[in-house]
């Protein structure tokens, strides 16, 4: 049984580790792209990817010039063209935003959405004492709400399939303006910068054995396109050894918070912290459980999706990790149906051979959510 089933009070974390960041120390944008320096939000009639910007920072100049140095680097190396489509507050619904991504699908193809802004409207998936779960399954599908299942208490979690990939780009809620606008401008620049980074072929997994019946046989899966490195029941010494091991992905899989992961059955014994993030060396990393790829709120059940407070999980470190591309986050390993629907049957293994992760995505069905967090043209260099 998942973690997601809990039916104990969520302890609320009060450690707030909070990275000021400054745009007049951020560098330069260095790259290839570093010509553009357009002010105005590039508007593309047959784009393979959106950049849709909520409403706070709709008009930040600053931001748009980052966005569009990102836009040329994409271009120059997938030939993609880009879309930047500012959100004004009339139209933030995730219905209304919805519809725009499929008008423009239907003119041509979308590959990839980045959805950038914590205060875009953004359909709850999940509401768990103060855990919150975004749901991008309205996004991500065609054809409205006939391609998802959706109550009282948010979109359901059922094998779908994924059309767009969409990926979220949320600074923490409660954070000072001006230090969520560095941190966008911080993400945009190492994807541009850091597009061609070259990793070890390896990766690195560490699992709970009290939920990794079916799952192991996965991960160990894993052996075949990249060197394996599994640890079942990962001590807190272990873990601590492993942030200093570079590899190309990392997957930690146990009962989750926003916050972080126990990969160890005894309790206390091997608890992966979202702040590890920090130290990881990898460009992509996994974490498989529920609510991984939600938020803290200072709301309780309510059945809508609330501001997230602090900076104490795992979406937020996409902003202070200087080698995160990208994350996966959600029921990465789910099984026991009767065709393949994980992220890591049906997504993974197209991407370890060069694909870029929206494209791995594409037609795939996955148990719904898989958050996507950071740059969806991600792809290894091999």
């Amino acid at each position: 049984m998942v973690e997601g089933m809990i039916n104990h009070k969520t302890s609320r974390i009060t450690y707030f580790f909070i990275t000021l960041l400054f745009i007049s120390q951020l560098p330069i944008f260095s790259t290839n792209a570093q010509h553009t320096t357009s002010t105005q939000p590039i508007v593309e009639h047959h784009p393979d990817l959106l950049l849709i910007v909520s409403p706070q920072y709709a008009q930040d100049t600053d931001i748009i010039i980052a966005l569009n140095a990102y836009s040329t680097a994409v271009h120059n190396d997938l030939d993609w063209n880009t879309q930047i489509i500012p959100i004004q507050e009339g139209e933030n619904t995730y219905q209304t935003i919805d519809s725009t991504i499929e008008a423009i699908y239907n003119n041509h193809p979308v590959k990839a959405c980045i959805m950038i802004g914590e205060d875009l409207d953004t359909p709850l998936s999940g509401d768990a004492d103060y855990l919150e779960q975004p749901s991008t399954l309205p996004w991500a599908t065609l054809g409205g709400t006939t391609a998802y299942d959706i109550t009282e208490h948010g979109i359901l979690c059922t094998p779908t399939t994924i059309h767009i990939c969409i990926s979220l780009l949320y600074p923490t809620h409660d954070l000072p303006y001006q230090q969520k606008k560095t941190a966008i401008i911080y993400a945009f620049h190492k994807f541009t910068t850091q597009r061609h980074a070259i990793y070890p072929h390896a990766i690195n997994v560490l699992e709970s054995s009290a939920l990794n019946t079916n799952s192991k046989p996965l991960y160990q899966s894993l052996a075949a396109t990249m060197a394996l490195s599994y640890t079942e029941d990962a001590t807190n010494e272990a873990i601590t050894s492993s942030l200093t091991q570079p590899c190309s992905a990392y997957f930690v899989h146990g009962h989750s918070t926003p916050a972080g992961t126990d990969v160890n059955n005894q309790q206390n014994s091997g608890w992966f912290s979202a702040d590890d993030l920090d130290n990881i060396h990898t460009p992509f990393f996994g974490a498989d459980g529920c609510y991984v790829g939600g938020w803290w709120s200072s709301q309780p059940d309510n059945n809508k999706l609330d501001t997230s407070v602090n900076t104490d999980w795992y979406g937020s470190k996409i902003f202070t990790s200087a080698s995160l591309q990208v994350m996966a986050l959600g029921l990465l390993s789910q099984n026991g149906f009767s065709q393949p629907v994980s992220f890591l049957e049906n997504v993974f293994s197209h991407l370890v051979h060069g694909t870029t992760l929206a494209e791995a995505m594409i037609g795939q069905t996955t148990i719904g959510d898989t958050i996507i967090i950071g740059d969806p043209t991600f792809s290894f260099n091999i």
